[in-house]
């Protein structure tokens, strides 16, 4: 577990690199909101699979037993956009990417399948007695902004604006000179943010702490990255990323 601290609504995580990543909390308004959105989306779901089952079983003559479990299944796929969005879409369903949220790991990674699986199992509980009473009085009431879904799965719901770069330490302060670029697709606002900190730093560091250090960030970094050339190796590729990065303006 990466070491963490809250303090004033800012949650800040230093990774294993020992780069701080900082993340403001979100309060329990912009979350609301976001939920109505989802529960909007929700219900849509609920009641088009339900007309679906419904017109292909005749749930007046059906038994009983099949009857709830036509339900139970209904249910089950309206519940499953809230799981499958928060895990396939990095910590985002779409009234979270409406109201600018995510739900992260306390290691500032998107939320696992795991914990996601379970902040919705227990959503049931937050959801208590109408509409969020249990979960917004957990979140007014947690120093970390968190319902009891998220202390359960140990995930927090931050503010995710769109990643802004240092361009004085691109510019200036990094060696990068010219060269190579790589074409990516969008990254990430925390991956931007190591790179950022990692051309920054490289020259501080001792060889093979750099080549360490540069390996485990371009693992990180590869998925994003199309066309590279096999001869850049860790560092080169990572500062080619960089250079990709202040020539684009930020809108990678």
């Amino acid at each position: 577990m990466c070491p963490m601290a809250v303090s004033l609504g800012r949650l800040e995580v230093e990774t294993a690199d020992h780069v701080i990543l900082r993340y403001d909390l979100a309060g329990g308004g912009n979350r609301g909101f976001a939920a109505l959105v989802d529960f909007g989306l929700a219900t849509l779901i609920f009641v088009a699979a339900f007309v679906g089952f419904t017109s292909l079983i005749d749930l007046q003559r059906a038994f009983i037993p099949l009857a709830g479990l036509v339900v139970l299944v209904t249910f089950a796929l309206a519940w499953s956009y809230f799981v499958l969005l928060e895990w396939i879409w990095n910590g985002q369903t779409i009234g979270k990417r409406v109201f600018g949220l995510r739900v992260i790991a306390d290691d500032g990674a998107p939320a696992g399948f795991t914990a996601v699986l379970v902040r919705n199992l227990v959503r049931v509980v937050d959801f208590l007695p109408g509409f969020y009473g249990v979960g917004l009085l957990a979140i007014v009431v947690s120093s970390r902004s968190q319902r009891l879904g998220d202390l359960a799965a140990g995930t927090f719901v931050v503010r995710a604006p769109r990643p802004e770069l240092d361009y004085f330490s691109l510019r200036t302060a990094t060696p990068l000179g010219a060269g190579a670029q790589v074409e990516i697709r969008v990254l990430p606002g925390e991956a931007q943010r190591l790179v950022r900190e990692f051309v920054a730093r490289e020259a501080k560091l001792a060889p093979d702490h750099r080549a360490r250090v540069a390996k485990q960030l371009a693992d990180r970094l590869r998925p994003y990255a199309r066309d590279v050339d096999p001869g850049l190796n860790d560092v080169e590729f990572i500062r080619a990323i960089a250079r990709s990065l202040r020539a684009s303006g930020g809108d990678r």
